[in-house]
């Protein structure tokens, strides 16, 4: 009744978007919580073992899409890609020597991708929303693991010795080269909410970009090193390619030549250290005495070759390091042993299919462009950088696939359904001035 009682319809409606927004905050609130534990990733070695993180995700997964979160139509081509390498690894598998093995790499590499496949659904919802929450609780997680990482390094922290790794930092990881490459992408996000900031505010971020730097640093992994300056060349490029004007331009090179400036400062007065600088001069060296040699990494991989061309099919996941007592610590290589062609052709297929579709929704202008920018530069630096190392377990890296996919995927529909209605207005045009249809007849 008009002037005493609500509408009811409206009042139902009123209800639902209140619950609707409950929803949504209780949700953000969760995911933040869960990237922000990603930064604990210690395991008995050699242990394929959950961590908080992985149990948290996994509850996450099942809750969303049980609340209707849906696949995005397109993510159907990079899932079949892992489809493919997770079929080689079994058909590898089938003859595998150590099959006790097996069971556990092949849960913990389906989880893995099932995790990207969720990200990238979570993303593409709301694309530019949750790329920066996911950014902002990576950070979050980043700078407390580096914190532990600088704080053992220096012996300020009880029991330091327990966040470091033969003198490296490792912070609450169980391995410095996956802890430095973790640190990448959320230092290359401040820079761009530093090189993005509206007010002075903005260089209360310097301190925060100095602690990631320093824990890079102090990993002395040489993989990160070189990962985190192409990671960084990639960024400030692309970023320059889609600015909007000259002014964000010019920003972006002012702040850029600070932060060159920033991370040469950090690693001026770190190697002022005695304790630093030995170990920066040894690892800096091209080539360590692990590498060569008739036990070292370039000859297994040589013999790693030979096996593939012997094995077409595989020897199965979890077989080459024990076999041969010694890993390939390159992953282009160690899933091609793992999984034999298949595995490696469909490995090659998704990195080429991913690179290659960020690569052109960069340059679409769309929400969440420059957090794409983010994630594309890390993942070329972690690609190149998967030439040294295996990075095939690593839960920041499927993160970081995921993101990409729910952006790409988000972007590809954006352009569809401009395309679309830039098709519809150009009928309409062509259709003016020739009548209007009249009593059902076509004019």
């Amino acid at each position: 009744m008009d002037g005493w009682f609500p509408d009811q319809p409206q009042q139902r409606a009123t209800m639902a978007v209140a619950r609707t927004s409950w929803a949504v905050r209780m949700g953000d609130i969760c995911m933040f919580l869960i990237v922000v534990a990603l930064f604990y990733q210690r395991s008995d070695p050699g242990q394929n073992k959950p961590v908080p993180y992985d149990l948290l995700l996994i509850g996450a997964m099942g809750l969303y899409f049980l609340f209707g979160l849906k696949l995005p139509r397109g993510i159907v081509w990079p899932a079949s890609m892992w489809g493919f390498v997770l079929a080689g690894y079994g058909i590898g598998g089938m003859t595998a020597v150590y099959v006790e093995k097996l069971q556990g790499f092949m849960e913990a590499a389906t989880y893995l991708v099932c995790a990207m496949i969720f990200f990238a659904a979570y993303v593409y919802e709301a694309p530019e929303r949750r790329l920066r929450l996911i950014f902002n609780a990576y950070t979050a997680g980043a700078l407390v693991a580096a914190s532990l990482g600088i704080g053992g390094y220096f012996g300020v922290l009880p029991g330091s010795e327990s966040f470091l790794d033969f003198g490296r930092a490792i912070g609450t990881f169980n391995d410095p080269n996956v802890f430095g490459p973790y640190l990448i992408a959320p230092t290359i996000y401040l820079c761009l909410r530093l090189s993005t900031g509206e007010s002075a505010r903005a260089f209360l971020l310097l301190p925060l970009i100095g602690i990631l730097v320093l824990g890079i640093l102090l990993s002395f992994s040489r993989g990160a090193w070189g990962s985190f300056l192409l990671s960084s060349g990639i960024f400030v490029w692309l970023t320059l390619a889609t600015s909007r004007s000259a002014q964000q331009s010019f920003r972006l090179i002012v702040f850029s030549a600070l932060m060159g400036l920033l991370v040469i400062g950090i690693v001026g007065v770190a190697l002022s250290t005695p304790k630093v600088q030995r170990l920066f001069t040894e690892r800096a060296a091209l080539v360590q005495d692990y590498d060569v040699g008739q036990e070292g990494r370039f000859e297994s991989q040589k013999r790693a070759i030979e096996m593939v061309l012997s094995r077409p099919l595989g020897i199965g996941p979890s077989q080459w390091g024990i076999i041969n007592k010694l890993d390939t610590h390159n992953v282009y290589l160690s899933i091609l042993v793992a999984g034999g062609f298949l595995s490696g052709l469909s490995f090659l297929g998704f990195v080429f299919m991913t690179l290659r579709r960020s690569w052109g929704a960069t340059f679409v202008d769309a929400p969440g462009r420059e957090y794409l920018i983010v994630v594309y530069a890390c993942l070329v630096g972690h690609l190149a950088e998967a030439f040294i190392i295996d990075v095939d377990n690593w839960r920041h890296l499927f993160l970081l696939f995921g993101m990409a996919w729910g952006m790409i995927l988000a972007t590809e529909r954006q352009r569809a359904a401009g395309t679309h209605v830039l098709s519809l207005r150009r009928r309409s045009r062509a259709g003016e001035g020739r009548g209007e249809p009249v009593d059902g007849f076509p004019a």
